[in-house]
């Protein structure tokens, strides 16, 4: 596919997306097939960490396009955004949103259920969309259970932005940085989860969604079975308790 509103550069361990339609990098019905387009490359290669980011100084992404709100695209423009959605945050790719400047509404939703958010200091990063009379579909659905409902709704319902700092405390985000280290920190983070089994780190993730979606006594089933019937099953486990037992390096397979 020719991408025009993404850089795409696609690997069979590290993918990287950059949303590239500066300086605000607004969201349009375009660049969510592209996204879509993207993530099927990754899911054929098997890219085991995906790197999304923004291009310029002003912003990772303002949001969705407003002009894709009116009555006869907001279906599609529904369907396609959380789509991506969707993708992202049941892949078992691991995920990092390196963000900076701007990130509202739906910007701050594609980065949120990335698994890590890493975040300029910089960022200006909240839900908007009650100003225009909308709520934010994504982040309704994700932020009660995963900040709480009292934070949700203090970014839901004032649709007032917060600093990077205010966006850590409050578990938005995985960890704030001056601009000038974010690639750094990207970099570090990437490396780390290189050394793991991307085996293990896969179904790590699905346990932790589980987790996430459902109450304490359902979701340690869940996560018991995926463990017994999936993570137990892997060459990886065995290796990596093997080679603990034996006092060395594990050598992973990464199935």
């Amino acid at each position: 596919m020719d991408f025009q509103t993404i850089q795409f550069h696609p690997g069979p361990r590290l993918a990287t997306i950059v949303l590239n339609r500066p300086p605000l990098n607004i969201i349009n019905l375009q660049m969510m097939d592209e996204l879509n387009a993207a993530w099927d490359e990754t899911d054929a290669l098997g890219s085991q960490v995906v790197v999304i980011s923004g291009a310029g100084d002003r912003a990772f992404s303002a949001g969705v396009d407003i002009a894709d709100h009116v009555p006869e695209r907001l279906q599609a423009m529904l369907s396609k955004f959380h789509r991506v959605i969707r993708r992202i945050f049941e892949s078992d790719r691991i995920t990092i949103a390196a963000v900076h400047g701007h990130t509202l509404g739906g910007g701050a939703e594609l980065a949120m259920v990335c698994d890590f958010v890493l975040a300029a200091d910089d960022i200006q990063i909240g839900l908007p969309e009650i100003g225009l009379a909308c709520y934010p579909p994504v982040a309704a659905a994700y932020l009660p259970r995963a900040i709480g409902f009292h934070r949700a709704s203090q970014l839901a319902l004032l649709g007032e932005s917060i600093s990077g700092l205010e966006a850590e405390r409050i578990g938005l985000v995985s960890k704030v940085v001056a601009p000038g280290e974010l690639d750094a920190c990207v970099d570090d983070y990437v490396d780390r989860l290189m050394t793991k089994s991307s085996a293990a780190i896969a179904l790590t993730k699905k346990a932790l969604r589980e987790g996430l979606e459902h109450r304490f006594e359902k979701a340690l089933d869940l996560t018991e079975k995926i463990y017994l019937k999936e993570l137990a099953r892997t060459e990886d486990m065995r290796e990596g308790i093997q080679a603990f037992l034996e006092k060395r390096p594990p050598s992973w397979k990464n199935r």
